[in-house]
């Protein structure tokens, strides 16, 4: 699985597109590289092209691994809000099934939305505020 993140956007702040064939540990190294970054900050609304990623090898153990990843960084997410665009309607439900998890674990403090277009994911995103601009800035 190969993954690039970009800083910037309307109304994202940061973007991720991922292709090849998705793995848990694929998938959790672009969070990772994304959360120790200087620019990710609270809020951050991150649009996730997914289109070019093929979900198929993933079982539902494997969502529950996700959800397990995401805990662990709970206080780093930190309020985060992530657009999730599939490419096909399986690829779908299992982002669908993630979401759901996320959403029995109010705790981590993330809001994920699946959606098939890339403009209905940024019309999603464009509903909550921008984050806080950086300390330093």
């Amino acid at each position: 699985m190969e993954y690039e993140i970009t800083w910037g956007g309307d109304p994202e702040d940061a973007g991720v597109t991922a292709r090849g064939v998705a793995t848990v540990e694929g998938l959790d190294a672009w969070v990772q590289e994304g959360l120790s970054d200087s620019r990710y900050r609270p809020g951050l609304r991150v649009l996730v092209d997914y289109t070019q990623l093929d979900w198929s090898d993933l079982s539902p153990t494997d969502v529950h691994e996700r959800v397990a990843l995401y805990a662990k960084d709970a206080i780093k997410l930190d309020h985060a809000r992530v657009a999730l665009v599939m490419r096909a309607p399986v690829d779908f439900g299992v982002a669908r099934m993630e979401q759901a998890y996320v959403e029995l674990h109010p705790e981590l403090e993330i809001e994920i939305g699946v959606f098939f277009s890339i403009d209905a994911a940024r019309r999603w995103l464009g509903t909550f505020p921008a984050p806080d601009p950086p300390a330093d800035s």
